[in-house]
């Protein structure tokens, strides 16, 4: 479009918005199973936005000067998460507006711990195969080396693997709780002992799994152990707007010792603006998310994320148990959270997409290997029944060669 020469009613903007979105696919749906949605019931929704309207207008990059009550809100959630993940009593956090924000933080912050104890660079990051790309960004933007990993048969980080790559460049060590593609957490507690062992910043990525593996523990599942209670964790991620059910953008990056807050921390004062001072990479950005972050926690409480949980997690075991009971079909590792990818021994898994998309069902893709991957919310997670019903007949549908699969569209973009 071009600059319009003169300005239009507000009802007529609305409309035209509107319009736009009406091409869209709806952003939950109980036959879409795309990540994203996060959809934790229209009640939730509804609170969480009228909470981010309370602060939408107020920029969290002058909270310190002018907006005391926006600092105090920080600081409780962050208190709150320290006492979730079981941080030390050294621990500390900052919110950042989301996870691959609080990924590029974390790697920056292992780079100039490094250089301020006298190591040179290039520096490399160890990188699981299943960790998220916001790693190989932070190695990007900031000219570190990322050593990919190898597959895993068990679809979480190999620590023999690990101990064979560290190297006399390596500084950082990335775990997943869970990782996106597989929804299986690393052994957190066996890739701690080599970071301590080589002294190496090790981040563990919760950012899908930190709202849901705590309060699985407490409803008396079996869930790894991944948090800051971990001695050799150095720094954890989660995401408030996933199944913290806040608004975008809201994540935080918590640190086991307050010490290395320094080394995530940006101060500049060579202008005549003053003293500019940040934890985190945005500068100005809405303070929306971060009070329907804090308005969360304080409406649902540890009962209410359990009751959530519960239910998704009981969609995932029958998801999980369905899949598997398919001949020829079988779910990849063992799901600690809601993420849930499956492949097929005989058919071409890209056809069964294709005939399940016929029937309206909307899923993600991997390719390596080529899964169908699936997202849990509380709208899907009723459609389980059906979408087992559905996958059955397509699968069999797919046997007599009435689908056909094309390339896995795996597109992650904006």
């Amino acid at each position: 479009m071009t600059f319009p020469d003169s300005g239009q009613t507000v009802d007529e903007v609305l409309c035209r918005l509107r319009s736009y979105v009406e091409t869209d696919t709806p952003w939950h749906a109980k036959k879409m199973f795309i990540g994203g949605s996060y959809f934790g019931g229209d009640e939730i929704v509804n609170a969480s936005n009228q909470a981010a309207e309370v602060y939408q207008n107020h920029n969290t990059l002058y909270a310190g000067r002018v907006f005391p009550g926006l600092v105090q809100i920080e600081q409780e959630i962050i208190s709150a998460l320290l006492g979730l993940f079981k941080a030390p009593a050294t621990g500390t956090g900052n919110l950042t507006g989301g996870g691959t924000e609080s990924l590029l933080l974390a790697v920056m912050s292992a780079l100039n711990r490094a250089k301020s104890i006298g190591r040179k660079a290039p520096f490399d990051l160890i990188i699981p195969e299943a960790a998220h790309p916001g790693f190989d960004k932070a190695a990007h933007l900031m000219g570190a080396k990322a050593i990919r990993l190898a597959s895993s048969p068990l679809f979480q980080a190999d620590p023999e693997q690990i101990k064979a790559s560290v190297g006399p460049n390596t500084v950082f060590l990335a775990a997943s709780a869970p990782s996106f593609p597989f929804g299986v957490t690393d052994r957190v507690d066996e890739l701690a002992v080599i970071a301590k062992e080589s002294d190496l910043w090790l981040h563990v990525d919760a950012c899908h799994g930190g709202f849901v593996l705590p309060f699985a523990q407490q409803l008396g599942y079996e869930t790894p152990k991944f948090d800051l209670s971990i001695d050799g964790v150095t720094s954890l991620s989660v995401d408030l707007h996933k199944l913290g059910y806040a608004n975008k953008g809201a994540s935080a990056l918590l640190l086991a010792d307050a010490k290395n807050e320094q080394h995530q921390r940006y101060t500049f004062d060579n202008w005549p603006g003053g003293r500019y001072t940040t934890a985190g990479l945005m500068g100005s950005r809405s303070a929306g998310g971060l009070a329907s972050a804090w308005a969360m926690i304080q409406i649902l409480g540890q009962s209410g994320y359990r009751q959530v949980v519960s239910e998704i997690l009981a969609a995932r075991d029958q998801l999980v148990r369905g899949i598997n009971e398919l001949q020829g079909l079988s779910v990849l590792g063992n799901p600690d959270a809601y993420l849930v990818s499956f492949s097929a021994a005989k058919v071409d898994i890209m056809a069964v997409s294709e005939g399940m998309l016929a029937r309206g069902w909307l899923t993600g893709h991997l390719t390596r290997p080529q899964a169908i991957h699936l997202f849990l919310d509380r709208h899907n997670a009723t459609a389980i029944p059906e979408y087992l019903s559905d996958l059955g007949e397509t699968l069999s549908e797919v046997e007599r060669g009435l689908w056909a699969g094309d390339a896995a569209d795996t597109a992650y973009t904006q």
